[in-house]
């Protein structure tokens, strides 16, 4: 092209350089990296809460089975498996809506120093390992509440009595 000059030629790699270096452009990626290490660790503590009030709940059940014969760890797997259902489809549902609002949201923060859309487009990289990482890391608290409720040497017949509205 002899006529453009050497100023008006861009390189994208030089351009995509400087939009990495740019502090307008890491506030905004910072801004949501923070954003979401808060909404993991919210879930986490949400779902650990549920999972200890659903189990204080069915307490007196877990009771009857018991006074009934029903094997501890029998009990224990099934607490398990039913929270681990429901934390397996948590985490799904999460990280696919993560994945849609992240492609959606990121590209319309990141701007220029000069307030526009960047050119080329942002590319939004969800690396593997990290969101890995931060799925172990919002199982995590649930799971090890559950165990140690699950698990809980509680007295069948002080439930029992619970339930049938005798006092201690």
């Amino acid at each position: 092209f002899p006529d453009l000059e050497a100023s008006q030629v861009v390189v994208r790699d030089e351009l995509a350089e400087e939009l990495r270096d740019d502090p307008f452009g890491a506030g905004p990626e910072a801004a949501f990296a923070a954003a979401a290490g808060v909404a993991a660790a919210l879930a986490a503590v949400g779902f650990a809460v549920s999972a200890t009030g659903s189990l204080r709940e069915r307490r007196a059940e877990f009771a009857v089975l018991r006074a009934l014969g029903a094997p501890r760890r029998r009990l224990a797997r099934t607490v398990a498996v039913e929270q681990g259902v429901l934390l397996a489809l948590a985490l799904l549902v999460g990280a696919a809506l993560g994945t849609v609002l992240a492609r959606a949201v990121i590209p319309l923060i990141v701007l220029t120093p000069q307030a526009a859309h960047p050119v080329p487009d942002v590319l939004v990289a969800l690396p593997a390992a990290r969101v890995a990482f931060l799925l172990a890391a919002v199982a995590l608290p649930p799971l090890l509440v559950t165990a140690a409720l699950a698990v809980g040497r509680g007295d069948p017949a002080a439930a029992l009595r619970d339930q049938g509205g005798e006092a201690r």
